[in-house]
């Protein structure tokens, strides 16, 4: 399988080629990839970080950016990295495929606010999660804000976790976030998110839970009728880079990466940070009910689950989770 994965992807890289057209050759070409649209979070960190290298290197280092999927999806991303067919990926919640430890960054409520966000992901701890995917091969350039997710759909406005009752609601393929909602009520179950709208629209399911560039990007407000500000997971993004080829290119570039990785963390949190004006306003505009959720009752739904979602996970993942915490 993943021979043919490896297939697929150098036939879509290939393809992905044709589409970007003639350009000037630079010194040095890297590649990256995310599953973003060209209007979404993900290339605003994108192009922030290629704007960044080519100035600190004199345009000397060129990087080629692909989006919506163009080159697969992030599992696959992951496997291209591996095989150095690609330079740099956005990765999210799939990171736990390189290390399960990773899960506890989507436990429900652990993040307050982006403030908090900021002191976790540029401190020590911050460093840590770096170091640990650095041992496995995998150099972090720099993190980016998928931002906090919220809930919309057709039924009703969603205040407390039981208003979540019997509703499908359709998740990332992700083990946690399907037993989250099914323990607010809900019949949860994921769906690949290229199919999403559509599934929506013919009433497939009742709803879904995304952040709001995703709502606007995705134009769910043309097929559901309710946003409910949950906040209840931040999804916390990575640049990803096989270490080894990180390693292999010139300290200059290396230090334009890293640089370049700052700014596309500054990018996204400003973008994200207007999305949660802009895009209130934009469904609204567009007929949708927006309503804020009783925090209090979904964090005490979302405790007990802190338990069973880091099980099995190591002790230093567990003592991360109250580190976090504890932190303003």
């Amino acid at each position: 399988m993943k021979a043919l994965s490896s297939v697929r992807y150098i036939a879509s890289f290939a393809l992905g080629l044709g589409l970007a057209g003639q350009v000037a050759a630079a010194e040095l070409e890297l590649r990256a990839a995310t599953i973003g649209s060209q209007q979404g979070i993900q290339m605003a960190g994108l192009n922030a970080l290629a704007a960044h290298v080519a100035e600190a290197t004199n345009n000397s280092a060129d990087i080629k950016l692909f989006h919506s999927g163009s080159l697969g999806d992030q599992v696959s991303n992951i496997e291209a990295i591996d095989t150095r067919l690609l330079d740099v990926a956005t990765i999210e919640t799939p990171i736990t495929t390189i290390d399960e430890d990773m899960g506890i960054l989507s436990l429900p409520y652990l993040f307050r606010d982006r403030e908090h966000v900021s002191n976790v992901l540029s401190g020590e701890i911050g460093q840590e999660l770096k170091d640990k995917l650095q041992k496995q091969g995998y150099r972090v350039i720099g993190f980016y804000e998928g931002g906090f997710r919220h809930i919309t759909n057709n039924s009703h406005a969603i205040e407390k976790p039981e208003d979540l009752d019997g509703l499908r609601i359709r998740t990332p393929g992700s083990r946690q976030r399907v037993e989250m909602f099914n323990a607010y009520g809900a019949n949860a179950s994921p769906l690949p998110y290229p199919e999403l709208y559509s599934a929506l629209q013919t009433g497939v399911f009742d709803g879904q839970e995304n952040p709001l560039v995703e709502v606007e990007a995705s134009r769910f407000y043309e097929v559901q009728d309710y946003l409910s500000l949950s906040g209840h997971v931040y999804t916390v993004g990575f640049l990803l880079m096989n270490e080894s080829r990180f390693q292999d290119l010139d300290a200059s570039v290396q230090q334009a990466l890293l640089e370049g990785g700052e700014q596309a963390f500054e990018a996204t949190v400003n973008f994200g940070e207007q999305a949660d004006q802009s895009v209130v306003e934009l469904v609204k505009e567009n007929g949708m009910e927006v309503n804020e959720v009783d925090t209090d009752t979904f964090i005490a739904a979302s405790q007990p689950l802190w338990d069973s979602f880091t099980e099995g996970l190591s002790q230093e993942a567990r003592d991360m989770v109250q580190r976090i915490a504890d932190l303003p």
